[in-house]
């Protein structure tokens, strides 16, 4: 299936570059398009893409915080912040 579909690209291509040698301008501007998509994924991949960081959305628990257990609020998160041992108060 693969090599169909490599074929078939070959073959796609080489009738766009014939057509726009023949003088078809919108076989011209579909090259162009495309030869500008691919040159901006190369370009994208080149500095880097896209990469997600290696730590944790929302900020952790300290080493402050480790030192509570699973009862007692700790007294410098706000109530109900993300990564803290602290309920939620209405």
């Amino acid at each position: 299936m693969r090599l169909a579909a490599v074929v078939l690209g070959i073959a796609a291509l080489g009738a766009l570059i014939v057509l726009a040698v023949a003088g078809v301008s919108g076989a011209t501007a579909v090259l162009i398009t495309a030869g500008a998509v691919v040159a901006m994924i190369g370009l994208g991949n080149a500095v880097g893409g896209r990469h997600t960081p290696n730590r944790a959305p929302y900020d952790t628990a300290t080493d402050a915080d480790d030192d509570a257990g699973p009862d007692e609020p700790v007294e410098d998160a706000e109530p109900g912040a993300p990564g803290r041992h602290g309920a939620r108060e209405p």
